[in-house]
């Protein structure tokens, strides 16, 4: 079965983690991540001097694979139902919609952003704009979907977790 998954977090809060492990686990399983799109188009993760260009490359490498029985992973941001809901339509030769939403407190997220290799380090003046972006999905996005998925604050890393004790 074709299977896209839409992830749906802040920077910071497991994304691409929990991506590279969904994808360890699951045969013919490829993500597309616009951090590595943006490095390999244009040099560097946090160059956003073509987000136009990056955008329309980004949907065209969801609907690049072939074959029956392949999972596609959608890595960004996607904070609005808006654009959760534009993956979706944008990818009808998939079957299955997954919405994978990261539940993960703001300042664990802030704590493991701050973590990061330097050039993938979102800087807090963009956080602080993300965080006031996102939309918990509504009801209504919710049914579009095939299943939705809540990753919860179980999954950050012990550091984080430390954090809240």
């Amino acid at each position: 079965m074709r299977t896209m998954i839409i992830l749906s977090a802040i920077p910071g809060s497991g994304k691409s983690t929990w991506a590279r492990r969904y994808q360890a686990e699951h045969p013919n399983t490829h993500i597309i991540s616009s951090d590595d799109l943006r490095k390999t188009l244009y040099g560097r993760v946090n160059n956003f001097d073509h987000e136009k260009e990056l955008w329309a490359h980004f949907l065209e490498s969801l609907n690049s694979f072939d074959g029956d029985d392949v999972t596609v992973i959608a890595d960004s941001t996607n904070l609005t139902n808006a654009y959760r809901r534009y993956y979706l339509e944008q990818t009808p030769s998939f079957e299955r919609h997954i919405l994978v939403c990261f539940n993960i407190p703001f300042d664990i997220c802030r704590f493991q952003n701050r973590q990061r290799e330097n050039e993938r380090v979102v800087p807090e003046s963009a956080m602080d704009k993300l965080i006031a972006e996102w939309e918990t999905p509504s009801q209504e996005t919710i049914d579009l979907f095939d299943e939705v998925i809540f990753v919860g604050p179980n999954f950050v890393s012990e550091k984080a977790k430390a954090l809240r004790s």
